[in-house]
Protein backbone atom coordinates (compact mmCIF):
# COMPACT_ATOMS: atom_id res chain seq x y z
CA UNK A 1 0.00 0.00 0.00
CA UNK A 2 1.61 3.53 -0.59
CA UNK A 3 2.32 6.23 1.28
CA UNK A 4 -0.02 9.05 2.80
CA UNK A 5 1.49 12.42 3.34
CA UNK A 6 0.01 14.40 5.76
CA UNK A 7 1.06 18.46 5.66
CA UNK A 8 1.09 20.54 8.69
CA UNK A 9 2.69 24.20 9.48
CA UNK A 10 5.82 24.76 9.49
CA UNK A 11 8.67 24.48 7.14
CA UNK A 12 8.80 22.31 3.86
CA UNK A 13 7.37 18.95 4.06
CA UNK A 14 7.62 15.80 1.75
CA UNK A 15 5.23 16.33 -1.69
CA UNK A 16 3.63 13.70 -4.04
CA UNK A 17 7.33 13.21 -5.48
CA UNK A 18 8.50 11.66 -2.31
CA UNK A 19 5.49 8.71 -2.56
CA UNK A 20 5.82 5.81 -3.78
CA UNK A 21 2.59 4.34 -3.45
CA UNK A 22 0.20 5.15 -6.46
CA UNK A 23 -3.31 4.77 -6.87
CA UNK A 24 -3.39 1.42 -8.15
CA UNK A 25 -2.21 0.56 -4.91
CA UNK A 26 -4.86 2.31 -2.44
CA UNK A 27 -8.28 0.15 -1.87
CA UNK A 28 -10.98 2.01 -4.40
CA UNK A 29 -12.81 4.26 -2.24
CA UNK A 30 -9.83 5.87 -0.13
CA UNK A 31 -8.01 9.20 -0.90
CA UNK A 32 -4.53 10.03 -0.51
CA UNK A 33 -1.37 12.14 -1.60
CA UNK A 34 0.04 9.26 -3.93
CA UNK A 35 2.95 9.67 -6.77
CA UNK A 36 2.15 11.45 -9.14
CA UNK A 37 -0.64 13.31 -7.87
CA UNK A 38 0.61 16.96 -7.99
CA UNK A 39 0.68 17.13 -4.01
CA UNK A 40 -3.15 16.61 -4.51
CA UNK A 41 -5.37 14.01 -2.88
CA UNK A 42 -7.02 11.46 -5.22
CA UNK A 43 -8.96 8.46 -5.07
CA UNK A 44 -7.52 4.63 -5.03
CA UNK A 45 -8.25 2.09 -7.67
CA UNK A 46 -7.02 -1.68 -6.28
CA UNK A 47 -10.09 -3.16 -6.50
CA UNK A 48 -10.10 -7.11 -4.62
CA UNK A 49 -12.27 -9.23 -7.67
CA UNK A 50 -11.86 -12.62 -6.22
CA UNK A 51 -14.74 -15.05 -6.91
CA UNK A 52 -13.33 -18.17 -5.19
CA UNK A 53 -15.92 -19.44 -1.85
CA UNK A 54 -15.12 -21.44 0.97
CA UNK A 55 -16.16 -25.05 -0.80
CA UNK A 56 -13.23 -23.76 -3.12
CA UNK A 57 -10.48 -23.82 -0.77
CA UNK A 58 -8.90 -26.55 0.92
CA UNK A 59 -9.83 -27.24 4.37
CA UNK A 60 -7.92 -24.97 7.07
CA UNK A 61 -6.56 -22.38 4.54
CA UNK A 62 -7.07 -18.85 4.39
CA UNK A 63 -8.06 -16.41 2.03
CA UNK A 64 -9.61 -13.08 0.60
CA UNK A 65 -12.22 -12.62 -1.73
CA UNK A 66 -13.43 -8.88 -2.82
CA UNK A 67 -13.00 -7.41 1.19
CA UNK A 68 -9.65 -6.88 1.89
CA UNK A 69 -11.19 -6.61 5.70
CA UNK A 70 -12.48 -10.13 5.72
CA UNK A 71 -10.07 -13.42 5.81
CA UNK A 72 -11.91 -16.42 5.30
CA UNK A 73 -11.11 -19.72 5.26
CA UNK A 74 -11.66 -22.57 2.96
CA UNK A 75 -13.64 -25.35 3.57
CA UNK A 76 -12.56 -27.69 0.72
CA UNK A 77 -12.54 -31.87 1.33
CA UNK A 78 -12.63 -35.06 -0.31
CA UNK A 79 -16.37 -36.14 -0.49
CA UNK A 80 -16.37 -39.41 1.97
CA UNK A 81 -17.65 -43.05 0.77
CA UNK A 82 -21.05 -44.02 2.23
CA UNK A 83 -20.04 -47.51 2.46
CA UNK A 84 -17.63 -50.18 2.27
CA UNK A 85 -17.21 -53.85 2.25
CA UNK A 86 -15.41 -57.10 1.41
CA UNK A 87 -16.28 -60.51 0.91
CA UNK A 88 -14.37 -63.73 -0.41
CA UNK A 89 -15.31 -64.66 -3.52
CA UNK A 90 -12.96 -67.49 -5.19
CA UNK A 91 -9.51 -68.59 -3.69
CA UNK A 92 -7.43 -65.49 -2.91
CA UNK A 93 -9.84 -63.80 -4.87
CA UNK A 94 -11.94 -61.37 -3.26
CA UNK A 95 -14.96 -58.81 -4.30
CA UNK A 96 -14.58 -55.11 -2.52
CA UNK A 97 -17.86 -52.96 -2.58
CA UNK A 98 -18.03 -49.41 -1.72
CA UNK A 99 -21.24 -46.98 -2.33
CA UNK A 100 -20.12 -43.53 -4.10
CA UNK A 101 -20.48 -40.20 -2.26
CA UNK A 102 -23.55 -38.01 -2.69
CA UNK A 103 -22.79 -35.14 -4.97
CA UNK A 104 -22.03 -32.40 -2.64
CA UNK A 105 -20.40 -28.52 -3.20
CA UNK A 106 -17.01 -28.38 -1.60
CA UNK A 107 -17.06 -32.44 -1.44
CA UNK A 108 -14.84 -33.39 -4.96
CA UNK A 109 -14.46 -37.40 -5.44
CA UNK A 110 -12.22 -38.98 -7.88
CA UNK A 111 -12.18 -42.31 -7.13
CA UNK A 112 -10.71 -44.72 -3.80
CA UNK A 113 -7.40 -46.41 -2.70
CA UNK A 114 -7.59 -49.45 -1.11
CA UNK A 115 -4.80 -51.01 0.96
CA UNK A 116 -4.51 -54.27 3.15
CA UNK A 117 -2.52 -55.61 5.84
CA UNK A 118 -2.41 -58.87 8.29
CA UNK A 119 -1.90 -57.33 11.22
CA UNK A 120 -4.63 -54.59 11.64
CA UNK A 121 -6.52 -52.01 9.34
CA UNK A 122 -3.74 -49.94 7.25
CA UNK A 123 -5.50 -46.71 7.23
CA UNK A 124 -3.98 -44.17 4.68
CA UNK A 125 -0.42 -44.76 4.32
CA UNK A 126 0.04 -48.28 5.86
CA UNK A 127 0.37 -51.79 4.77
CA UNK A 128 0.32 -52.47 0.67
CA UNK A 129 -1.77 -50.63 -1.99
CA UNK A 130 -3.67 -53.06 -3.88
CA UNK A 131 -6.26 -50.97 -5.91
CA UNK A 132 -6.75 -47.45 -6.91
CA UNK A 133 -9.18 -46.50 -9.01
CA UNK A 134 -13.45 -45.78 -9.20
CA UNK A 135 -14.66 -49.00 -10.32
CA UNK A 136 -17.27 -50.58 -12.35
CA UNK A 137 -19.81 -47.83 -11.96
CA UNK A 138 -19.00 -43.73 -11.51
CA UNK A 139 -22.33 -42.77 -10.87
CA UNK A 140 -22.80 -40.54 -7.50
CA UNK A 141 -24.36 -42.95 -4.87
CA UNK A 142 -23.95 -45.58 -6.72
CA UNK A 143 -22.42 -48.89 -5.31
CA UNK A 144 -18.84 -49.63 -7.62
CA UNK A 145 -17.07 -52.62 -7.24
CA UNK A 146 -13.52 -54.24 -8.11
CA UNK A 147 -12.08 -57.93 -7.79
CA UNK A 148 -9.04 -57.82 -5.90
CA UNK A 149 -6.36 -60.75 -5.93
CA UNK A 150 -4.73 -61.35 -2.07
CA UNK A 151 -1.16 -63.20 -2.06
CA UNK A 152 -2.21 -66.04 0.38
CA UNK A 153 -5.60 -68.95 0.81
CA UNK A 154 -7.21 -69.41 4.42
CA UNK A 155 -5.75 -65.87 5.63
CA UNK A 156 -7.18 -62.83 7.18
CA UNK A 157 -6.99 -59.63 6.07
CA UNK A 158 -7.19 -56.08 7.11
CA UNK A 159 -8.51 -53.45 4.80
CA UNK A 160 -9.06 -49.91 4.47
CA UNK A 161 -10.75 -47.97 1.70
CA UNK A 162 -9.71 -44.10 1.04
CA UNK A 163 -11.72 -42.03 -1.08
CA UNK A 164 -9.39 -39.45 -2.89
CA UNK A 165 -9.27 -36.52 -5.41
CA UNK A 166 -6.94 -35.66 -7.78
CA UNK A 167 -5.64 -31.64 -8.38
CA UNK A 168 -3.09 -30.01 -9.84
CA UNK A 169 -0.58 -30.31 -7.04
CA UNK A 170 -1.37 -33.67 -5.99
CA UNK A 171 -3.73 -35.73 -4.57
CA UNK A 172 -6.24 -34.89 -1.65
CA UNK A 173 -7.20 -38.21 0.91
CA UNK A 174 -10.17 -38.45 2.84
CA UNK A 175 -11.35 -40.29 5.71
CA UNK A 176 -10.80 -44.28 5.13
CA UNK A 177 -13.27 -46.97 5.88
CA UNK A 178 -12.41 -50.09 7.33
CA UNK A 179 -13.56 -53.88 6.12
CA UNK A 180 -11.77 -57.21 6.60
CA UNK A 181 -12.41 -60.66 4.93
CA UNK A 182 -10.69 -64.25 4.84
CA UNK A 183 -9.76 -65.69 1.78
CA UNK A 184 -11.15 -68.72 0.79
CA UNK A 185 -9.27 -71.87 0.72
CA UNK A 186 -7.80 -74.70 -1.97
CA UNK A 187 -11.22 -76.07 -4.69
CA UNK A 188 -10.05 -79.90 -5.63
CA UNK A 189 -12.19 -81.42 -8.87
CA UNK A 190 -12.58 -84.73 -9.87
CA UNK A 191 -12.30 -85.57 -13.62
CA UNK A 192 -14.57 -88.72 -14.74
CA UNK A 193 -15.14 -88.13 -18.40
CA UNK A 194 -13.12 -85.90 -21.06
CA UNK A 195 -14.39 -82.10 -20.80
CA UNK A 196 -13.01 -78.97 -20.86
CA UNK A 197 -12.36 -77.06 -18.10
CA UNK A 198 -11.40 -73.61 -17.13
CA UNK A 199 -9.34 -72.70 -13.94
CA UNK A 200 -11.68 -70.51 -11.59
CA UNK A 201 -10.58 -67.25 -11.05
CA UNK A 202 -8.34 -66.92 -8.12
CA UNK A 203 -6.52 -69.24 -8.49
CA UNK A 204 -2.97 -69.48 -9.73
CA UNK A 205 -0.94 -73.02 -8.98
CA UNK A 206 -2.26 -76.20 -9.05
CA UNK A 207 -1.38 -79.93 -8.29
CA UNK A 208 -2.68 -82.53 -10.69
CA UNK A 209 -3.08 -86.59 -10.42
CA UNK A 210 -3.44 -88.51 -13.73
CA UNK A 211 -3.98 -92.36 -14.22
CA UNK A 212 -4.19 -93.58 -17.42
CA UNK A 213 -7.19 -96.40 -18.22
CA UNK A 214 -6.07 -100.05 -17.78
CA UNK A 215 -4.97 -102.51 -20.58
CA UNK A 216 -7.83 -105.35 -21.29
CA UNK A 217 -7.34 -108.73 -19.85
CA UNK A 218 -5.19 -111.30 -22.17
CA UNK A 219 -7.30 -114.49 -24.12
CA UNK A 220 -6.93 -118.23 -22.81
CA UNK A 221 -4.12 -120.42 -24.61
CA UNK A 222 -5.54 -123.07 -26.86
CA UNK A 223 -4.25 -126.26 -27.38
CA UNK A 224 -2.35 -125.66 -30.48
CA UNK A 225 -3.71 -129.06 -32.09
CA UNK A 226 -7.65 -128.70 -31.37
CA UNK A 227 -8.18 -125.12 -30.38
CA UNK A 228 -9.32 -126.27 -27.09
CA UNK A 229 -8.84 -123.60 -24.12
CA UNK A 230 -7.31 -125.18 -21.24
CA UNK A 231 -5.20 -121.90 -19.49
CA UNK A 232 -7.11 -119.10 -18.68
CA UNK A 233 -5.93 -115.63 -19.80
CA UNK A 234 -3.32 -113.27 -18.45
CA UNK A 235 -4.13 -109.89 -16.26
CA UNK A 236 -4.13 -106.44 -18.30
CA UNK A 237 -1.69 -103.48 -16.66
CA UNK A 238 -3.14 -100.64 -14.55
CA UNK A 239 -3.18 -97.64 -15.85
CA UNK A 240 -0.13 -95.81 -15.29
CA UNK A 241 0.05 -92.27 -13.09
CA UNK A 242 1.82 -89.19 -13.02
CA UNK A 243 1.74 -86.93 -10.39
CA UNK A 244 3.11 -82.65 -11.14
CA UNK A 245 2.89 -80.01 -7.83
CA UNK A 246 2.68 -76.77 -7.63
CA UNK A 247 2.24 -76.17 -11.60
CA UNK A 248 1.54 -72.90 -12.58
CA UNK A 249 -1.78 -72.37 -13.91
CA UNK A 250 -3.67 -69.16 -15.45
CA UNK A 251 -7.40 -67.87 -14.24
CA UNK A 252 -9.40 -67.70 -16.85
CA UNK A 253 -8.00 -70.56 -19.27
CA UNK A 254 -9.30 -73.34 -20.14
CA UNK A 255 -7.45 -76.84 -20.44
CA UNK A 256 -8.79 -80.08 -22.20
CA UNK A 257 -9.10 -82.91 -19.50
CA UNK A 258 -8.73 -85.92 -21.16
CA UNK A 259 -10.02 -89.66 -19.20
CA UNK A 260 -8.49 -92.62 -21.09
CA UNK A 261 -10.55 -96.05 -21.98
CA UNK A 262 -8.84 -99.44 -21.78
CA UNK A 263 -5.13 -98.64 -22.64
CA UNK A 264 -5.59 -94.61 -22.94
CA UNK A 265 -3.95 -92.11 -21.63
CA UNK A 266 -5.08 -89.49 -19.14
CA UNK A 267 -4.28 -85.84 -19.13
CA UNK A 268 -4.72 -82.62 -18.03
CA UNK A 269 -3.79 -80.64 -20.96
CA UNK A 270 -0.09 -80.39 -21.35
CA UNK A 271 0.54 -80.06 -17.97
CA UNK A 272 -0.22 -83.62 -16.97
CA UNK A 273 -0.14 -86.71 -18.85
CA UNK A 274 -0.32 -91.01 -17.90
CA UNK A 275 -0.37 -93.59 -20.09
CA UNK A 276 -2.33 -96.56 -20.68
CA UNK A 277 -1.94 -99.91 -19.13
CA UNK A 278 -0.99 -102.54 -21.48
CA UNK A 279 -2.85 -105.53 -22.83
CA UNK A 280 -0.94 -109.03 -22.36
CA UNK A 281 0.64 -109.22 -26.05
CA UNK A 282 0.35 -113.02 -27.52
CA UNK A 283 3.56 -114.31 -27.44
CA UNK A 284 3.11 -116.72 -31.10
CA UNK A 285 1.38 -120.00 -30.26
CA UNK A 286 2.04 -119.88 -26.82
CA UNK A 287 -0.77 -117.71 -26.00
CA UNK A 288 -0.57 -114.36 -23.59
CA UNK A 289 1.12 -115.78 -20.95
CA UNK A 290 3.30 -112.80 -19.34
CA UNK A 291 0.89 -110.28 -17.79
CA UNK A 292 0.38 -106.87 -19.34
CA UNK A 293 2.75 -103.93 -17.81
CA UNK A 294 1.40 -100.59 -16.54
CA UNK A 295 1.26 -98.77 -13.34
CA UNK A 296 0.42 -102.57 -11.80
CA UNK A 297 1.74 -105.45 -13.53
CA UNK A 298 -0.98 -108.17 -14.56
CA UNK A 299 -1.43 -111.56 -13.06
CA UNK A 300 0.38 -114.24 -15.22
CA UNK A 301 -1.60 -116.62 -16.95
CA UNK A 302 -1.71 -120.12 -15.17
CA UNK A 303 0.09 -122.81 -16.75
CA UNK A 304 -1.41 -126.50 -17.20
CA UNK A 305 0.06 -129.64 -19.17
CA UNK A 306 -0.73 -133.27 -20.61
CA UNK A 307 1.61 -134.80 -18.09
CA UNK A 308 -0.42 -133.39 -14.57
CA UNK A 309 2.03 -130.47 -14.46
CA UNK A 310 0.07 -126.93 -13.36
CA UNK A 311 -0.08 -124.16 -11.44
CA UNK A 312 -2.78 -121.44 -10.51
CA UNK A 313 -2.08 -117.67 -12.52
CA UNK A 314 -0.69 -114.86 -10.86
CA UNK A 315 -2.46 -112.17 -8.93
CA UNK A 316 -2.77 -108.58 -10.46
CA UNK A 317 -0.05 -106.06 -9.14
CA UNK A 318 -0.62 -103.42 -6.91
CA UNK A 319 0.84 -99.87 -6.09
CA UNK A 320 3.31 -100.40 -8.43
CA UNK A 321 4.45 -103.41 -8.10
CA UNK A 322 4.63 -106.44 -10.79
CA UNK A 323 1.78 -108.80 -11.12
CA UNK A 324 2.42 -112.26 -10.03
CA UNK A 325 4.11 -115.49 -11.87
CA UNK A 326 3.06 -118.81 -12.29
CA UNK A 327 5.56 -121.48 -12.89
CA UNK A 328 6.21 -120.88 -16.69
CA UNK A 329 5.00 -117.29 -17.02
CA UNK A 330 5.38 -113.75 -15.32
CA UNK A 331 3.42 -111.11 -14.23
CA UNK A 332 3.49 -107.85 -15.80
CA UNK A 333 6.50 -105.11 -14.76
CA UNK A 334 4.86 -102.59 -12.45
CA UNK A 335 5.62 -98.85 -12.62
CA UNK A 336 7.81 -99.51 -9.31
CA UNK A 337 6.35 -95.95 -7.44
CA UNK A 338 3.46 -95.42 -5.93
CA UNK A 339 -0.13 -95.20 -7.59
CA UNK A 340 -2.13 -93.50 -4.42
CA UNK A 341 -3.18 -90.16 -5.54
CA UNK A 342 -0.57 -87.80 -5.57
CA UNK A 343 2.04 -90.51 -4.23
CA UNK A 344 0.82 -89.94 -0.89
CA UNK A 345 0.90 -92.69 1.48
CA UNK A 346 -2.73 -91.69 2.63
CA UNK A 347 -4.03 -90.95 -1.02
CA UNK A 348 -6.73 -93.71 -2.57
CA UNK A 349 -5.32 -96.38 -4.33
CA UNK A 350 -5.81 -96.65 -8.09
CA UNK A 351 -4.21 -98.86 -10.89
CA UNK A 352 -4.62 -102.69 -10.04
CA UNK A 353 -3.06 -105.34 -11.84
CA UNK A 354 -6.07 -107.60 -13.57
CA UNK A 355 -5.53 -111.04 -12.54
CA UNK A 356 -5.64 -114.47 -14.57
CA UNK A 357 -8.65 -115.84 -15.79
CA UNK A 358 -9.26 -119.08 -15.08
CA UNK A 359 -8.65 -122.33 -16.65
CA UNK A 360 -8.34 -126.63 -17.05
CA UNK A 361 -7.50 -129.21 -18.54
CA UNK A 362 -7.46 -132.90 -19.33
CA UNK A 363 -4.21 -135.45 -18.67
CA UNK A 364 -4.23 -139.15 -18.57
CA UNK A 365 -2.61 -141.08 -15.57
CA UNK A 366 -2.21 -144.28 -15.44
CA UNK A 367 -3.74 -145.12 -18.93
CA UNK A 368 -7.06 -142.95 -17.47
CA UNK A 369 -8.16 -139.70 -18.72
CA UNK A 370 -8.47 -137.28 -15.60
CA UNK A 371 -9.91 -133.72 -15.59
CA UNK A 372 -8.20 -130.79 -13.71
CA UNK A 373 -9.48 -127.55 -13.28
CA UNK A 374 -8.55 -124.34 -11.20
CA UNK A 375 -10.08 -121.01 -10.52
CA UNK A 376 -8.69 -117.66 -11.52
CA UNK A 377 -6.51 -115.25 -9.66
CA UNK A 378 -7.52 -111.90 -7.59
CA UNK A 379 -6.61 -108.37 -9.31
CA UNK A 380 -4.72 -105.92 -7.77
CA UNK A 381 -6.18 -103.82 -5.11
CA UNK A 382 -7.07 -100.10 -6.79
CA UNK A 383 -9.50 -101.51 -9.42
CA UNK A 384 -7.91 -104.60 -10.88
CA UNK A 385 -10.35 -107.44 -12.24
CA UNK A 386 -10.70 -110.55 -10.80
CA UNK A 387 -11.91 -113.88 -12.91
CA UNK A 388 -15.28 -113.29 -11.19
CA UNK A 389 -15.87 -109.70 -11.88
CA UNK A 390 -13.73 -109.43 -14.94
CA UNK A 391 -13.19 -105.68 -15.99
CA UNK A 392 -10.88 -102.94 -14.27
CA UNK A 393 -13.16 -100.66 -11.79
CA UNK A 394 -14.08 -97.65 -13.44
CA UNK A 395 -12.19 -94.47 -12.83
CA UNK A 396 -9.38 -96.54 -11.12
CA UNK A 397 -7.19 -97.33 -14.28
CA UNK A 398 -7.92 -101.02 -12.98
CA UNK A 399 -6.40 -103.18 -15.35
CA UNK A 400 -8.72 -106.21 -17.39
CA UNK A 401 -9.24 -110.07 -15.77
CA UNK A 402 -7.70 -112.39 -18.48
CA UNK A 403 -10.02 -114.97 -20.09
CA UNK A 404 -11.74 -117.52 -18.31
CA UNK A 405 -11.99 -120.91 -19.52
CA UNK A 406 -15.40 -122.21 -19.20
CA UNK A 407 -15.51 -125.09 -16.16
CA UNK A 408 -17.56 -127.85 -18.39
CA UNK A 409 -15.38 -131.03 -19.26
CA UNK A 410 -16.13 -130.69 -22.73
CA UNK A 411 -14.98 -128.70 -25.58
CA UNK A 412 -16.01 -125.25 -25.94
CA UNK A 413 -14.84 -122.41 -27.84
CA UNK A 414 -16.75 -120.05 -26.69
CA UNK A 415 -14.92 -118.87 -23.29
CA UNK A 416 -16.45 -115.19 -23.09
CA UNK A 417 -14.67 -112.19 -23.53
CA UNK A 418 -11.18 -111.15 -21.55
CA UNK A 419 -11.87 -108.13 -18.84
CA UNK A 420 -11.78 -104.61 -19.98
CA UNK A 421 -9.33 -101.81 -18.44
CA UNK A 422 -10.71 -99.40 -16.26
CA UNK A 423 -11.03 -96.08 -17.32
CA UNK A 424 -8.94 -93.82 -16.08
CA UNK A 425 -9.03 -90.78 -13.63
CA UNK A 426 -7.83 -86.90 -13.38
CA UNK A 427 -7.76 -85.17 -10.04
CA UNK A 428 -6.83 -81.32 -9.84
CA UNK A 429 -6.13 -79.19 -6.54
CA UNK A 430 -6.49 -75.54 -7.50
CA UNK A 431 -5.09 -72.96 -4.84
Amino acid sequence: MGNILMTGSGGGGAGSDDCTGTAAELLKGYTGILKGSDDEPIQGALELTGNAQAGHVLNGETFYNNDAKSKQTGTLIVNSLLSFNVAAYSGRRIIANWTNPNQAAGRPYSGVIIRYDTGGYPGTTGGVQIYKGAGNNHSAGAVSQAFLDLPNLNARYFLSCTPYVTTSFGELLGNPINAEVTTGGGISRTFTYTQNFTIPDGYTRADIFCVGGGGNGGNVKRDASSTNPYEGGSGGGGGYTTTVINVSVTPGSTHLVTIGGPSGASSFGALCSAAGGQTPVAQGTTGFGTGGNGGSGGGAMSTWSHSGSHSDGGNGGSDGGNGGNSRLNTGGTGQGRTTRAFGNSGGTLYSGGGGCGSGGGSYTNDGSREWYFYNGTSGGPGGGGSYTSLNGGANTGGGGNGQNRPPERVYRPDCGSPGIGGSGIVIANFY
